[in-house]
């Protein structure tokens, strides 16, 4: 049987990335094969759905080794893995891991890959010389196509699909529900990353509470990278609220499906507001936020904006839930991306 190595940031408690794998792992399910997943830590998840996935411990380099070699593909799987703006030896981790793989005559692919900002020409030169020995180029958005383009791979093998982690929570979400929003709850998740204090990022929700005298509920996806800020932002706000670590992807989905107002300010926060319907109001840390909001119709704040500016833009217009229209698109593009990868996984089994 097929056996693919999916490489991903997976297991350093990033909801995001746990959703990734999750969703890669689902839409896995219905092509036969093998999969190893690298893993961060493998003793902290439970055994797989599917009984023909396992995991590898990344650090592990006897195991990774071996998982390379009795591999067939080794697939970069979801996320934004290929940006060199945090660290640029995590865009080198991957891209030395599929060059390996390529000079050992492993066909190699991207699978829902978000990529960039990359903004040194030498590792723009290692993407180019990785993707153009790709039997599949699968990327999550119009920008990762595009920057692929900029570094000088042939356009008719790149697809544009979505990211994996949306297209699962709009899976899970099924059909919508005509269930009854609470006018007086906004659901929020900050992150240090966009430029406000927590002061200025507490006076920015307090505006938006005090016109509705709302509940407040901050999520924290990420909490190593953003509890500490949350902390310091409730500590300020003077609106009531509630701190909710780590929900399950359901759990998350339920608390935007039954809000006024999602403020998202986390990539994935964002993608469970759109699965959810929620009217949706975004924080623009990284242009992959833009880049979805422009995708899916709802505003983002960029940078540079005051948060009394901001608060009042929110508080004159009328925020509407993301359309069906593109609901059903990006539903659409789940269905699309599995369907292509069983075609190139058959073509190249014959």
């Amino acid at each position: 049987m097929t056996r693919i190595l999916v490489l991903g940031y997976y297991g350093f408690g990033n909801f995001g990335d746990e959703l990734i794998l999750s969703a890669v792992q689902n839409e896995l399910t219905s092509i036969e094969c093998e999969a190893v997943f690298v893993v961060n830590e493998p003793g902290q998840y439970t055994s797989p759905v599917c009984p023909r996935h396992t995991l590898v411990d990344r650090h592990n380099l006897v195991a990774m080794r071996a998982a390379l070699r009795t591999c067939d593909y080794v697939m970069l799987g979801g996320g934004g893995l290929i940006q060199d703006v945090t660290s640029w030896r995590s865009s080198l981790y991957y891209l030395g891991i599929l060059l390996l793989a390529a000079l050992h005559n492993k066909r190699i692919l991207s699978y829902a890959q978000g990529l960039g900002p990359v903004r040194r020409f030498w590792i723009r030169r290692i993407v180019r010389s990785v993707f153009d020995r790709m039997i599949l180029i699968d990327v999550r958005d119009d920008a990762s196509r595009d920057l692929l383009l900029d570094c000088g791979i042939r356009t008719q093998d790149i697809c544009v699909s979505s990211d994996v982690g949306l297209a699962y929570l709009v899976a899970l979400s099924g059909e919508p529900v005509a269930a009854p929003r609470r006018a007086s709850r906004i659901i929020a998740c900050v992150n240090e990353r966009f430029g406000w204090t927590p002061e200025e990022t507490a006076s920015f929700l307090d505006c938006l509470g005090s016109q509705s005298f709302a509940q407040l509920d901050l999520v924290v996806l990420f909490p190593s990278a953003d509890l500490a800020f949350t902390r310091a932002v409730q500590d300020r706000l003077l609106t009531p609220s509630e701190l909710i670590i780590s929900p399950q992807p359901l759990a998350l989905l339920d608390l935007c499906s039954s809000a006024s107002l999602t403020v998202a300010g986390r990539y994935h926060m964002a993608a469970a507001a759109v699965a959810a319907r929620s009217p949706l109001v975004a924080l623009a840390y990284d242009p992959k936020i833009s880049q979805l909001a422009d995708c899916c119709g709802f505003d983002a704040f960029q940078p540079g904006n005051s948060p009394q500016q901001a608060a009042q833009r929110v508080r004159t217009r009328s925020i509407p839930p993301v359309t069906e229209e593109s609901i059903e698109r990006i539903g659409r593009t789940r269905t699309d991306r599995i369907a292509r990868l069983k075609t190139v996984l058959e073509r190249r089994n014959l």
